[in-house]
């Protein structure tokens, strides 16, 4: 018994240490440390983003929020929410499709039953 708790705990500690390796990779766009270039930099202090953070990144994002914010009939520029069908109206189609013919599969199937009586 002391011989299967021992390799029990040993298992834990390895597939522990495996697992509990960080990941840095999402929080630096493109792999790697970027060093913002003069001109970035000098973008970034018209646009109000400090100089500590300013990435390519965060140029065009925020050159992004400028326009959605001069033109507010075009919208936030996300093709989710878009007055076109577009991928959120085939999206809710599909799922309508999915659902609905499971749906008819069981009304189907409860109409076709025949009601047996209690013995």
């Amino acid at each position: 018994m002391k011989r299967f708790l021992a390799y029990g705990l040993s298992l834990i500690a390895v597939l522990g240490a495996t697992v509990s390796i960080p990941a840095f990779a999402q929080y630096t766009p493109g792999g790697g440390a970027q060093v913002a270039s003069p001109e970035q930099i000098e973008e970034c202090k018209e646009l109000g983003i400090p100089v500590f953070t300013c990435t390519e990144h965060l140029i065009l994002a925020k050159n992004r929020l400028i326009k959605a914010n001069e033109n507010p009939s075009t919208g936030s520029g996300t093709s989710m929410l878009s007055s076109t069908f577009g991928d959120m109206g085939a999206f809710i189609a599909a799922l309508g499709a999915i659902f609905g013919g499971v749906a008819a599969a069981f009304f189907v199937m409860s109409r076709k039953k025949t009601a047996t009586a209690a013995p």
